[in-house]
């Protein structure tokens, strides 16, 4: 028999442009009760762009880490847009280019314990040069690694962004082949 938490209280904290903090008061499968800690976000997108034997990554700083990372196109869903409508836009505004060819790999969610994040992967290997202005917020450094390299650096951890190990896994792995 399956037992779940139940929310019998929500007290919103916070609600920002890219997330929402709430606190729930939830009664557990014992009876007993406790709090969680709730973030909510509106999703987002990656997309893992090979073109002429490279992979297209950007370098970005991520103030929540202190660190420049190198990353895989990405960014919000924003409203109205389906994920694979965002993850074009992301791609034109990061990289320049509009993928004509877009293979879904999957889905994640980053953080469960706390956290209501859907990250949708793609891949794609066919582009034309279609740039959008960037965001004004991110200041980004497009990097093209030749997919050896890159499967080299995946293998020794050298990546450590969540949703750029995810579509590099995905990617390597027997799964997805029809995207090599």
């Amino acid at each position: 028999m399956k037992q779940y938490e139940k929310t019998v209280k929500t007290e919103e904290i916070y609600n920002g442009k890219i997330v929402s903090l709430r606190v729930d008061d939830v009664e557990l499968p014992d009876g007993s009760f406790s709090k969680r800690e709730i973030v909510t976000h509106q999703g987002a997108v990656a997309v893992l762009a090979v073109k002429n034997g490279q992979m297209y990554f950007v370098k970005q700083y991520r103030i929540a880490n202190e660190m420049l990372l190198t990353e895989i196109p990405a960014g919000l869903i924003e409203p109205g847009e389906t994920p694979a409508e965002a993850a074009i836009r992301e791609c034109r505004e990061e990289i320049g280019y509009r993928p004509i060819n877009l293979y879904r790999l999957g889905e994640f969610i980053p953080t469960p314990g706390y956290c209501s994040e859907r990250i949708t992967l793609f891949c794609a290997t066919e582009f034309l040069w279609d740039p959008l202005a960037e965001d004004e917020d991110e200041f980004i450094c497009l990097v093209k690694i030749p997919v050896r390299t890159a499967r080299a650096l995946f293998i020794n951890g050298k990546f450590i962004d969540g949703k750029t190990v995810a579509a590099l896994g995905y990617y390597f792995s027997i799964a997805a082949r029809d995207c090599l």
